[in-house]
């Protein structure tokens, strides 16, 4: 191995040691409680060192988002190939999407963060971009369970596609950050589980999306 395939190795393993202990701060204390002085103590690095990798705290934050995108697309694409209607397959996507940030909270957590950002301000960066790419093959994904369920007859027909995609996100996004956020109002004061809320919000894309039999 040469000396500049070493040192791109060695870059390589540095930042993923950035960010594996920027989710393990992230997990502890949450992206607002996690500061680049935390992460510079934890990975043994001075602040100029990781502002090598990561411009600010924000680009970083994007990186995990990025890292958590692609590993959704990941089990989008392992999902069961069958006889399935696309209602079915677009049901299955958002299980798999609640699985996925219920198994791995801190990407909801930075995926949240950045959603507080304006657009303006959480795009430009090379990071952003390639970030955005990956959501758009996953809303590709979607769209495409959805037009095969408008073909096969699981779903409705007079469906706008991109106005579902948003209420799609919109539900899931908004269901999850309130499990995250207010389990002392929906366990505490109402006595309910978590997965009576999934499941009511996946019957609730169902029936906005089944045809009249």
């Amino acid at each position: 191995m040469g000396i500049a395939e070493r040192k791109l190795r060695e870059k390589t393993q540095r930042r993923s040691a950035i960010l594996k202990s920027a989710k393990r701060l992230i997990s502890k204390h949450g992206v607002e409680g996690m500061s680049m002085n935390q992460l510079a103590d934890s990975t043994e690095l001075n602040k100029a060192t990781l502002y090598l990798y990561f411009s600010d705290k924000d680009d970083l934050i994007d990186a995990i988002v990025y890292e958590g995108l692609v590993l959704l697309e990941s089990q989008y694409e392992e999902m069961v190939r069958g006889s399935l209607s696309g209602l079915e397959r677009v049901l299955n996507l958002a299980r798999i999407t609640f699985a996925f940030y219920k198994q791995h909270p801190v990407y909801f957590y930075t995926l949240n963060h950045q959603e507080r950002r304006k657009a303006r301000a959480r795009l430009g960066t090379s990071i952003a971009e390639k970030g955005n790419e990956v959501a758009s093959r996953v809303f590709k994904r979607i769209t495409e369970k959805l037009r095969q369920g408008i073909e096969d007859g699981s779903i409705r027909k007079e469906i706008d596609i991109n106005v579902f995609l948003v209420l799609f996100y919109a539900q899931i996004y908004g269901v999850m950050h309130f499990m995250y956020s207010k389990e002392d109002v929906y366990k505490d004061v109402l006595g309910l589980d978590s997965s009576i809320i999934e499941k009511s919000a996946l019957e609730t894309i169902e029936y906005y999306l089944k045809a009249a039999n």
